[in-house]
């Protein structure tokens, strides 16, 4: 959920955060999906009483913190800088403090379905980055949210802001291995789909002696994969880093 939208500073303050829908429905589903989880373990007359108590607490108990969690986290924008709530704690920015605020692709997009394709990242002055929580393509008109946060923090951050020297290679080089490490993940999800597949056509057909081979885990897992994973994440690295497939950084 997204309050204010005007492209100058005193649209703020401005929230980022979870709607109310979005926590009904993780509610909704956690209370439909925990009695089943639970049904084996509280029906299994072998594991003493104790243990299903304690292991039913850490499960609700994981699941409220979750859900609360998600529902307190936000990203929030006034005159000042930014405040992040995130799961684990809350980061402030003061605007005179930002190196960059850019859109990264999240490597968790290649696990979730429906999840963020691309995130909002903002840069301390010591190359930390944060995750601006809900600032993402799920759930915001990316773009434009970025266009705003950008010109708030090029009119707020004073006359005096300087970049720090050496930063935005150091940025570019993270994103670039971090683009490098989901790039060689595609491989290894490849040889698992390729190992699943040659065990299910095998209950059917007999594999010819040298596709069997190849085929094996070890092969597979031992070889391809490695060679595979390290190949393509030297070819993502190389393209970040040096064919300038890269956002632009600012100047002062």
């Amino acid at each position: 959920m997204v309050r204010g939208w005007c492209m100058r500073p005193r649209a703020l303050p401005r929230e980022y955060r979870s709607g109310r829908g979005r926590t009904a429905f993780a509610v909704i589903t956690t209370a439909l999906a925990a009695p089943g989880g639970l049904t084996p373990l509280w029906t299994d007359d072998s594991i003493p009483a104790w243990v299903k108590a304690l292991v039913t607490g850490a499960v609700l108990g994981f699941a409220a913190w979750l859900i609360t969690a998600s529902a307190r986290a936000a990203t929030l924008v006034d005159h000042s800088g930014l405040q992040v709530r995130g799961f684990l704690g809350t980061r402030r920015l003061a605007w005179k403090d930002i190196q960059e605020i850019r859109v990264e692709v999240s490597a968790g997009a290649v696990f979730q379905e429906n999840g963020a394709e691309r995130l909002a990242y903002a840069y301390g002055p010591g190359g930390r980055r944060v995750q601006l929580m809900y600032v993402d393509d799920a759930r915001v008109h990316l773009d434009s949210e970025i266009a705003f946060l950008r010109h708030t923090w090029h009119t707020l951050r004073g006359d005096g802001w300087e970049p720090v020297a050496g930063l935005a290679d150091r940025i570019r080089r993270g994103e670039a291995r971090r683009l490098a490490l989901l790039a060689g993940l595609v491989p290894a999800i490849f040889c698992v789909f390729l190992l699943i597949l040659g065990l299910i056509v095998d209950l059917f057909v007999d594999l010819p002696d040298g596709l069997e081979t190849v085929l094996s885990p070890l092969i597979l897992f031992g070889v391809i994969m490695p060679v595979l994973s390290v190949g393509a994440a030297s070819l993502a690295y190389w393209r970040r880093r040096f064919v300038g497939q890269h956002q632009p950084f600012d100047t002062p």
